[in-house]
């Protein structure tokens, strides 16, 4: 192995690193390959373990990223050689630990390639900039960062430790020192001697000085600049008014949160795309917010905002976007009385009662309508979902007419809020949504011509009327625990720096999420936006439920704020979500805390009791014969509350859990059980199929399905198709015609649900009062409902789930009973008189009533 040459020069107390590298005078021919990128790493620890690199070529809206590890050792660090078949001209490159657990820095660095195809870098820990040049590196210990946490604290990490009994800090706000009263250990476990230090001020720092140059210094190290983080949560930097383009036919008003910046710029477009632009200097108002008012309609003028803060110019686009150019390379001001169409306003909403009554259909808009098997002529774009009379192979229907046809009372919609990793209005870019860029504009790849501020605006409030007009009301599914990007490339960063996110004590994104960064909820400026953009889409598109992305990371507070404003507009709206986050996460709003609320959450337990544990394929359920899963049957069925002694869960009411087998994420349904159970017959594969989820619709509660789940649809096992693109991802109308007899028993269940409010009791009492478990043989769930009691046109009703692989013999209670439901049928009208000793059908569901 080449070793690097390496020698140490002491100049004055600076530690200089001096190299040479192993690429000089090198083609990328020497390498075989066309590009090649070697990329040193130093960390001050000596620790590489789990470090690792991730490399893409530059290309708009690209994943096409790899891995790629540090195989050899220098007196520098660690080092990758990365060589790449394809020229390219340049690449990105992100420092990783391990599957994204944390990032070097928190933005994507990219690098020139020159014409020799061969470049050589040396990255340093915590640094943005990389160096071509080894002479200039600098080692000398250093303030890696500095955050104002309170008015009067500073806590900062550094790269080597110091004595906090010995050594004096220095902090300046302008050049003027200030005050220190202690200096002192920040983490209480710690020693005296330390690399986490806290900086205690003897005055508060004033409101009005938070965008002045703050630096700390400590002997011996490199000083840095203060960030300012958590003592913007102080109550003088909260604003409660309206930000964003505030328009009028005489004039916008320009408002932006940004209490760290120094100046503030309006840069106004002559039109959406040209690059003639007017700089309107903003003034600083009131709790951090700058204003700009510019006379006359600005209809249809796009803008971006520049700040100047730590140093740097940051022109980002408005993170309270209503409109935006393609790709929401710009913000847009629009008239909203223009965004509207004939019969918009004052639509009628289906009407609805109570959450129990809710079956909810999670669906994507391009995978519905993008089946070439099908006449829909909108294919993949919200107009799509607004088309009747569509229908595919064998005539079965097709798009909205297909989810009218099921009968279901809520469409769940996948996020098409703006999505950042789609170069919009391109064939064949796709995505699920979950890498949100802004939260209060529609994406413009499902409108038919993204270029048109106001096409994908005035198209997402057509698909939502469709729906409405039929019956159905529509859910948002929302990300509110991470954006797809941090750093330069997240215009919330660019806005307030560090204040969005979770960050840790080195200044490292927190990834509860799994993707790179959580968003800081708790924050009272993010808090805000979360409840401004929710009461928008409310107000302004007329959204009837929230399902939330990673729910479990956001705080408590945040989630009681959305609970309590947004039903106080409309008691009706659903609100639920995932009540856990990613790998390590810290939970903040977990099962069981959703007990008392207006939210409800997703029923992990009864859907791996149901099909079996999600991360491993092979795990069989209920549903194909695995055993002792009648208890965890049990809680689902009374709504996950507190029962009796021996069957008691999560919830205080059975509008808090969201009962399903299958989602987008993992495998579906069918998927699963193949994988489960290779050999199994197409037969049984069908009638775990259908019991899976008569359980679900079955079960008191909120019922949840996957879209397409009602014709067994498959991804082929592909459990994270997020970027498979649609034809694997799409609607396959082709399994209707082929699963339709499946398709008819799930739309009888769905209607036998809705017509019988014995399945959709209101209460922990009324359940506890009115539903009773019969002692049943093993892998056998029966129990009685008092329809008398809730209303119900049936007096009793008896439902019996066989989760057996074979024949199964059960004792029906007291007289004879009308046999509505079994292995194959389900009809409101009885097929048959049972008594007595009856044989259930191999997994299968018999409902009987009197």
């Amino acid at each position: 192995m080449k070793r690097v040459l390496f020698f140490l020069v002491i100049i004055f107390g600076t530690t200089i690193l001096a190299f040479t590298g192993e690429s000089m005078g090198k083609s990328s021919a020497d390498y075989s390959a066309e590009t090649v990128i070697i990329i040193h790493y130093h960390r001050y620890d000596n620790n590489y373990d789990g470090w690792n690199l991730w490399v893409w070529p530059d290309k708009p809206k690209s994943m096409d990223g790899k891995s790629y590890s540090f195989d050899k050792i220098d007196d520098f660090g660690v080092t990758s050689i990365v060589r790449l078949a394809d020229k390219h001209s340049r690449l990105g490159f992100i420092v990783r630990l391990r599957e994204w657990e944390k990032k070097d820095i928190a933005v994507d660095r990219f690098v020139d390639i020159p014409e020799s195809g061969v470049v050589e870098i040396w990255v340093v820990e915590g640094e943005e900039e990389f160096l071509l040049d080894p002479e200039k590196i600098d080692l000398t210990p250093k303030v890696k960062i500095a955050f104002l946490d309170s008015l009067t604290e500073i806590l900062a990490s550094l790269s080597a430790p110091v004595d906090t009994k010995t050594a004096a800090p220095k902090v300046t706000l302008n050049g003027s020192v200030l005050k220190i009263e202690r200096f002192e250990k920040a983490d209480p476990t710690d020693i005296s001697t330390t690399n986490y230090v806290k900086i205690v001020l003897s005055e508060p720092i004033a409101a009005e000085n938070v965008n002045k140059q703050l630096s700390l210094e400590i002997e011996g190290f490199l000083s840095s600049e203060v960030i300012v983080r958590k003592a913007l949560d102080d109550p003088q930097f909260y604003y409660d008014k309206e930000l964003g383009a505030i328009y009028s036919e005489s004039k916008t008003v320009f408002r932006v949160w940004s209490p760290v910046s120094s100046s503030a710029t309006v840069i106004l477009f002559e039109d959406l795309y040209s690059e003639v632009y007017t700089e309107v200097p903003m003034s600083k108002i009131e709790a951090g917010v700058w204003e700009a008012t510019v006379e006359g309609d600005q209809h249809l003028k796009a803008y971006k905002y520049r700040f100047f803060s730590y140093g740097k110019e940051r022109e980002t686009v408005d993170i309270y976007s209503r409109a935006v150019t393609r790709n929401s390379e710009r913000s847009v001001v629009i008239d909203h009385n223009k965004a509207v169409f004939d019969g918009w306003t004052g639509h009628e909403i289906p009407p609805f009662a109570k959450p129990e009554d809710a079956i909810i259909y999670e669906i994507h808009v391009g995978d519905m309508t993008s089946d070439s098997n099908t006449d829909i002529e909108s294919k993949g774009k919200y107009l799509g979902l607004t088309e009747r009379g569509k229908t595919g192979p064998d005539g079965v229907t097709a798009g909205l007419d297909h989810i009218i046809e099921l009968g279901v009372t809520h469409v769940h919609i996948m996020p098409f809020n703006d999505i950042h990793y789609i170069d919009e209005g391109v064939d064949g870019q796709y995505g699920w949504g979950y890498d949100p860029y802004l939260y209060m504009v529609p994406e413009g790849h499902y409108s038919t011509d993204p270029y048109d501020p106001l096409s994908r605006i005035a198209e997402s409030k057509m698909m939502i009327k469709a729906f409405h007009d039929n019956g159905i009301r529509v859910i948002l599914d929302t990300v509110y625990n991470h954006t797809a990007t941090t750093g330069s490339s997240s215009p919330f960063d660019q806005t307030v720096p560090y204040y969005f996110y979770r960050t840790d004590r080195t200044g490292d994104y927190l990834n509860g999420t799994g993707v790179g960064n959580e968003i800081a909820t708790e924050r009272p400026m993010m808090r805000k936006h979360i409840l401004d953009t929710v009461k928008m889409w409310v107000q302004d598109y007329r959204i009837d439920g929230f399902r939330f992305d990673l729910m479990g990371l956001i705080d408590r507070d945040t989630v009681l704020a959305i609970d309590r404003e947004l039903h106080a507009i409309d008691e009706s709206i659903l609100l639920y979500g995932e009540p856990w986050g990613g790998w390590g996460a810290t939970i903040t709003f977990g099962k069981g805390d959703q007990r008392g609320t207006g939210v409800a959450v997703f029923n992990d337990n009864l859907r791996d009791a149901i099909r079996g544990s999600v991360f491993d394929p092979k795990v069989k359920g209920f549903a194909l014969g695995s055993r002792a899963k009648e208890r965890r049957i049990m809680r689902g069925i009374v709504g996950s509350i507190d029962y009796s002694n021996d069957i008691k869960d999560f919830a205080d009411d059975p509008a808090e859990t969201i009962n399903y087998v299958s989602a987008h994420d993992n495998q579906t349904l069918w998927d699963k059980n193949s994988a489960a159970m290779p050999d199994a017959p197409k037969e049984l594969l069908i009638s775990a199929q259908k019991l899976s989820n008569a359980i679900v619709i079955l079960s008191q509660g909120i019922p949840f399905l996957h879209g397409g789940v009602d014709f067994a649809r498959t991804k082929y096992g592909n459990e994270n198709s997020y970027n498979a693109g649609v034809e694997l991802n799409k609607m396959d109308y082709s399994r209707k015609a082929e699963f339709i007899d499946l398709f008819e028993y799930y739309k009888a269940l769905i209607h036998l649900r809705n017509n019988h409010p014995a399945f959709r009791m209101g209460s922990a009492e009324e359940i506890s009062r009115n539903l009773k478990f019969l002692d049943a043989p093993r892998n056998i769930v029966a129990f009685t409902i008092d329809g008398r009691a809730v209303g119900d046109s049936w007096d009793e009703i008896l439902v019996i789930f066989n989760g057996n692989l074979e024949p199964s013999e059960i004792t029906l209670p007291d007289e004879s009973w009308n046999l509505v439901a079994d292995k194959d049928r389900v009809s409101e009208d009885a097929f048959e008189r049972l008594s007595g000793r009856v044989i259930l059908a191999p997994v299968s569901t018999y409902i009987l009533h009197k």
